[in-house]
């Protein structure tokens, strides 16, 4: 929208059949319909601008981007949640057994859902997607315990006012809390979680874990085209630049700053020098 409001000549090659990518599939999940919007200004505004091609279910491959003249390319290809348990509390894997059923908030979002009852959510990101995921859980006949480090459900939310009614909208359905607990390791039939601050451990039944850790940004094919740069010139490719998760998996608001970011510095001069005078205090000697 952006580029095409500068006057580009844009084809967006959409991976899928509808516009939105992460924000068209969060707005699917509870109490977060209205967030369709962030898709809907954009998809009237694109359909404003003459400039501006829309290509789906376009999931391009390297040799496709470098054979279509394009003088610069916008990777915004999302990222993906982790499956091993590394987030914030653990930075590397966590031993789970091979019999686990291990899903993350892709996998639900996609429609795919624990086989059993008894499920354990493991919320290290601290933002809204763990309590979102447990109500989604609960209005889907399962038992659900939301195991968190910190102190409060979703506590990032207190910085946006809504962490008090997350907490209570969870407990009002039947989701077991459990705070200050980590998840150290799982196996089929049950995990072990500990204290984040005793150490002490206590396993927990379940059938299925879901874990809403951390998530890895889906840059391989901007990396396979920053390994060919030698055949950039010969294509035509002036640039190719990740944008959004695919650059730094973030939040929303982060992402759409970016692509505006992205277009609004593009054929600009470098502005990353700084453009006021810094002091800087010398001493001379006595």
């Amino acid at each position: 929208m952006a580029l095409g409001k500068r006057g580009y000549e844009v084809v967006l090659a959409e991976a899928t059949d509808r516009l939105g990518g992460r924000v068209a599939r969060e707005a699917r999940l509870p109490g977060l319909a209205t967030w369709i919007r962030v898709v809907d200004y954009r998809r009237g505004q694109l359909a404003k601008l003459p400039g501006v091609e829309l290509a789906f279910a376009s999931r391009l491959e390297a040799d496709e981007i470098l054979s279509y003249g394009f003088d610069h390319v916008a990777l915004a290809t999302g990222a993906r949640w982790r499956r091993d348990g590394s987030a914030r509390w653990h930075t590397r894997p966590i031993p789970i057994g091979d019999g686990v059923a291990v899903l993350t908030p892709d996998d639900l979002m996609a429609g795919e859902r624990p086989a059993s009852d008894r499920v354990v959510l493991f919320d290290d990101d601290h933002y809204y997607m763990g309590g979102v995921l447990a109500e989604l859980l609960v209005a889907d006949g399962k038992q659900v315990t939301l195991v968190t480090p910190a102190a409060r459900v979703s506590e990032w939310t207190v910085n946006t006012m809504e962490q008090q009614r997350i907490q209570r909208r969870l407990l009002d359905q039947g989701v077991r809390i459990l705070t200050t607990q980590v998840l150290v390791a799982a196996d089929a039939g049950a995990v072990q979680i500990a204290c984040a601050y005793t150490e002490r451990q206590q396993e927990l039944a379940c059938d299925a874990l879901v874990l809403v850790t951390a998530r890895d940004p889906d840059d391989s094919l901007a990396a396979e085209l920053a390994g060919r740069s030698a055949e950039w010139e010969a294509a035509g490719v002036r640039s190719v630049q990740a944008v959004g998760d695919a650059w730094a998996p973030a939040t929303i608001a982060a992402a759409v700053w970016d692509g505006r970011r992205y277009a609004e510095t593009l054929d600009q001069p470098d502005q990353r020098e700084v453009t006021f005078l810094r002091e800087i205090v010398q001493l001379a000697d006595a």
